[in-house]
């Protein structure tokens, strides 16, 4: 077995690696990564290497072939060029993704990577009023990866006081959807106070402006409301999402379901549900760092009581294969499409909603085709 198909959690790797004892095994650039924002040109396409927990890494290879030959590691968080995605040149019957990124130093599978079009934003000079006029306002992550700054230490979230324990600085990634509630100047630069408002213990954390895009309200703004006869349809066996009115199919997308041994067994559960709750974003913990922790997650539509959800997912670009936890995961424009287009609709101010009744609530069909 090749050392880059190994799975470690986050412990296990910070262990074996002999980070606990001060010990340097990382590369540099994991340690400084950039905040990308500044050292890419506003507008370039990018690659993030996304899979794995921290210190994860994974090979480049010469052609788009699992079986070619291996250029370097490239480790989790590392940023590069995205030239363009084709298809394997060699068929792997192992994978149902065939798909490769070009970068400019060979190859890259696909689903270890998340696509980030880079987008530097022009900080506010002021926060816009919530509806209890205080400043605050929904933002996007826009730039590959960008550090933060914890107001208060230790942090309360696994995902900021794990990683910082050992001497590292934790990150935020494209997509990611936080809640700004203030502003200052920072060395020459505006930085907006970020916090998540559902589903979080109360960390706040400074970001770079340029890398956060406010998000209007017309962005959150419902799709066809006065539409009743909604419905969405979730093939486990396909892996894909399909969204109806009456009987006309008027979206479609890959997703990526749970059940896998990776994901413990965790399993999207089947049958018919009703939407019982929709957040602009939220935080979604299970066990933290033998589980997961993952903050500003876009776009969240609760259709089960145990928490399944159909989610913006950032951390993973597997789409079309199991790899969740019993959510449904979905690319992160198809979860924005999904939330808007479903009932109930959900004020911007406080981008929160729970349903009493769910007599208009939209159902969520979930079956093995």
């Amino acid at each position: 077995m090749k050392m880059n198909q190994l799975k470690f959690n986050r412990r296990d790797f910070l262990k074996l690696s002999g980070l606990a004892a001060g010990a340097l095994m990382l590369p540099a650039n994991w340690v400084s990564q950039q905040t990308a924002s500044t050292f890419y040109p506003d507008g370039m396409l990018l690659g993030r290497m996304a899979d794995g927990d921290v210190g994860a890494f994974r090979d480049i290879y010469s052609e788009p072939n699992i079986a070619a030959p291996t250029v370097r590691r490239i480790y989790r968080d590392e940023v590069f060029e995205y030239k363009k995605e084709l298809i394997a040149s060699s068929f792997d019957l192992n994978n149902y993704n065939q798909r490769w990124v070009q970068m400019p130093e060979g190859y890259i599978y696909s689903p270890w990577v998340q696509k980030v079009k880079n987008k530097l934003n022009q900080p506010l000079s002021a926060l816009p009023l919530d509806e209890k006029g205080s400043p605050g306002m929904w933002v996007e992550i826009t730039v590959p990866v960008a550090e933060i700054k914890p107001t208060r230490l230790p942090a309360g979230a696994f995902w900021i006081k794990d990683v910082m324990q050992y001497g590292y600085t934790p990150k935020v990634y494209a997509n990611a959807v936080y809640w700004a509630m203030d502003l200052r100047q920072q060395d020459g630069r505006t930085e907006y106070l970020l916090t998540e408002r559902y589903g979080a213990l109360p960390d706040t954390f400074w970001v770079d402006a340029a890398a956060c895009r406010p998000i209007s309200p017309g962005e959150t703004s419902p799709i066809h409301p006065d539409v009743g006869d909604k419905v969405i349809r979730v093939d486990l066996n396909f892996q894909t999402l399909s969204c109806f009115e009456g009987k006309r199919e008027v979206y479609f997308c890959e997703i990526s379901s749970g059940g896998r041994s990776e994901t413990k067994g965790w399993a999207t559960p089947e049958g018919t549900h009703t939407i019982w709750r929709k957040m602009v974003s939220t935080h979604m913990s299970a066990g933290g760092l033998v589980g997961f922790d993952s903050p500003g997650i876009g776009y969240t539509t609760l259709f089960d009581s145990n928490g399944a959800a159909i989610h913006s997912a950032y951390w993973h670009n597997y789409f079309g294969t199991p790899k969740s936890h019993g959510c449904v995961n979905a690319r992160h424009e198809d979860a924005k499409w999904i939330w808007r287009w479903t009932n109930p609709s959900v004020a911007y101010y406080p981008g929160d909603l729970t349903v009493s009744g769910g007599a208009n609530s939209t159902q969520v069909i979930v079956y093995s085709s």
